[in-house]
């Protein structure tokens, strides 16, 4: 089971167990999933646009906050094909069967990255915003 796939079965019981979502617990442990990748991806442009410096392509990417949500929805699309009723199926017999210390060892990894992902994305966002300010 790699790092997304465990992500999406602990958001699926997050949803199902902790919030007791009835309806469509799937969609939304979707949902969550896309909004962490491109979140992680955002830090990852960034770090071009520093790297590349004052690219007149960079800048005006950077500045429509249109793209980072067509990149959301992207992300969204290729996630509602790829976890299909077939994957998600045997995914949610992987997630039953691993072990409670494995289990405890993906929470950190996960809840590390959430964090990392919202450090990263406060931090390179505010020095984005400052350099191209004037």
């Amino acid at each position: 089971m790699n790092f997304f796939d465990y992500m999406y079965c602990r958001l699926y019981w997050w949803n199902t167990k902790m919030i007791k979502e009835k309806k469509t617990p799937t969609f939304y442990s979707i949902v969550g999933l896309s909004v962490f990748q491109s979140f992680g991806i955002i830090p990852i442009m960034d770090i071009c646009g520093i790297s590349i410096g004052n690219s007149t392509y960079i800048n005006a990417v950077l500045s429509i906050s249109h793209f980072y949500l067509v990149l959301g929805i992207i992300v969204l699309i290729v996630d509602l094909i790829y976890y299909n009723k077939k994957k998600r199926k045997k995914l949610y017999t992987t997630f039953a069967n691993l072990t409670v210390d494995k289990k405890k060892k993906l929470d950190i990894l996960c809840l590390s990255y959430i964090l990392i992902i919202i450090v990263s994305n406060i931090l390179l966002s505010n020095y984005m915003r400052f350099r191209y300010e004037g």
